[in-house]
């Protein structure tokens, strides 16, 4: 999923391998500089010249070349992560599209959500925490650890000891401990998401049945479990930056020991004592991030488990693969139709044979659950039978291209989707090339002209988030103008007239 941004990943990585030797070098030679001016100063009447001209333009350039590879290291790596995540949405997406809507019916709005953002969000953590601060803490280790095998060989073993405490066991130790706590919080985030976004949606419904108490509790419920196992994870997270200050902390203690046994034995000039503890220092700093990386990899891997398997999932219906030529004909025909929604559940219609031929009105009329809206379901190939067959132009639905049912079709579902727009935005839905003569009759089909003409904007009238500035009624009106612009020979209505009032009722009908 990450090829498409490779090349700026890796000039990224070599951005940040520079930042952090630049620091490194800037670190190391600073304390250097400030030592071994002092032992000449103190020496000054019989050791030879000091130059300060070398150390001082090093430490200037490692210093401005640190501040010019962090800033376009931050630019590369975080603009390369932005764009993973976008093309990891769209992959998403694209993943989602043949599972509608059959399969996404089995989704809950707010689980689906928190796929599609906190989820993907979290897997920012694989480069930017991860990746990153493990390489670079690698080039970290064999520069420094490189140095110091050259000044002093036992303090180089101390530093290859501190890479693998700090840089090894403390991160795979905090990740197994941090685990539970890490898919504790991936699953309560998105119960959470979860409930919050269906209390909202439903809001109307939940004060209706006064239920809106109750919910508020639950969510309340939610929150606090999401916020024990975040507590739970804060608490390890301070450990184990607590653990890895200690590490080197006790690390450059121990090189700081050594090289003043190594001057006292006249091995090793006072200078570069400082040189190898500020470099042991320098190398914990670099180190420092990983057990806080890997402990928090869990939640990544938590979510990236739940994106593979909703993409995983197979789409109801597929298309062949040899569709069937384009019938001639529009008219449709079931023969011996029975569908069940689950193996073990009921028949929500059984034995259909039903013949449209062109040109036809027919009403299918029934209570609430007779199988009405699966019968559509089935017409529109949304859903396959069990038994029987559906043909459109004496071709089996099966054989053709979904595209070529839907384009022969105007579907009305029960649930009326507005989009963020205005009232022309959600009607060109239907037919983007319609003209202005197109959506008149349109709107005059829907019953909607009277209305719109009492807006100030007319049809550039913004209608909100969902369509919240309109009522259900105009809401529904709205999409019945869609399946009319769209023109379509074949116009499937469940519950047309849902939410209107008689007069509207009648003028639509």
């Amino acid at each position: 999923m990450a090829r498409p941004q490779r090349r700026k990943m890796t000039f990224g990585l070599v951005l940040a391998i520079v930042t952090a030797l630049s620091g490194l070098g800037l670190l190391v030679l600073s304390g250097w500089f400030i030592a071994a001016s002092a032992v000449a100063g103190a020496t000054a009447a019989s050791a030879p010249a000091f130059s300060f001209a070398g150390p001082l333009a090093s430490i200037r350039g490692f210093a401005v070349l640190r501040i010019g590879a962090r800033y376009t290291e931050r630019l590369v790596t975080h603009d390369a992560t932005f764009r993973f995540l976008a093309g990891l949405r769209v992959w998403l997406f694209r993943a989602a599209i043949p599972l509608a809507p059959a399969r996404l019916e089995e989704q809950r709005g707010g689980d689906l959500l928190n796929r599609m953002t906190a989820d993907v969000d979290s897997l920012d953590a694989i480069y930017l925490r991860v990746i990153v601060p493990s390489v670079v803490a690698v080039v970290a280790v064999l520069l420094i650890g490189g140095v110091l095998l050259w000044l002093d060989p036992p303090a180089a073993v101390i530093v290859v000891a501190l890479a693998l405490l700090v840089g090894i066991v403390l991160p795979l130790v905090m990740r197994r401990i941090s685990a539970p706590a890490g898919q504790a919080i991936a699953a309560a985030t998105a119960r959470l998401r979860t409930r919050i976004v269906e209390g909202v949606q439903g809001l109307a419904e939940l004060k209706v049945y006064q239920a809106d108490g109750r919910h508020a509790e639950a969510v309340l419920a939610e929150n606090e479990t999401l916020m024990a196992a975040q507590r739970h994870m804060a608490r390890l997270s301070g450990v184990s930056t607590a653990l890895s200050g200690l590490a080197g902390q006790l690390g450059a203690a121990a090189i700081l020991a050594l090289g003043v046994a190594g001057v006292a034995a006249g091995v090793l000039p006072g200078p570069a004592v400082v040189l190898m503890m500020v470099g042991a220092m320098a190398l914990s700093d670099a180190l420092v991030p990983l057990p806080l990386a890997f402990q928090n990899l869990s939640c990544t891997r938590a979510a990236a488990r739940r994106l593979v398997d909703f993409a995983g999932l197979a789409p109801l219906v597929r298309d062949p693969e040899a569709p069937a030529p384009a019938p001639s004909s529009n008219a449709l025909a079931l023969s011996g139709v029975s569908y069940r929604y689950r193996a073990d559940g009921r028949l929500a219609v059984q034995d259909i044979d039903l013949v449209l031929s062109e040109g036809q009105r027919v009403a299918v009329v029934g209570p609430s659950g007779s199988g009405k809206s699966t019968l559509a379901a089935l017409i529109l190939r949304f859903r396959d039978p069990d038994a029987g067959i559906v043909t459109l132009g004496g071709t089996d639905l099966r054989h053709l291209a979904q595209a070529e049912i839907w384009r022969r079709i105007a579907y009305l579902s029960q649930r009326s989707q507005i989009f963020a727009g205005t009232i022309r935005d959600n009607l060109l839905i239907g037919a983007a090339a319609a003209d202005d003569a197109g959506l008149a009759e349109a709107i005059e089909a829907a019953g909607l002209t009277g209305w719109i003409a009492t807006l100030p904007r007319g049809l550039d009238t913004w209608v909100g988030e969902a369509g919240v500035q309109v009522s259900g009624g105009q809401a529904r009106r709205m999409a019945l103008a869609r399946c009319v612009l769209k023109d379509a020979p074949i116009l499937l209505l469940d519950e047309p007239t849902e939410g209107l009032d008689r007069d509207t009722e009648a003028q639509i009908i």
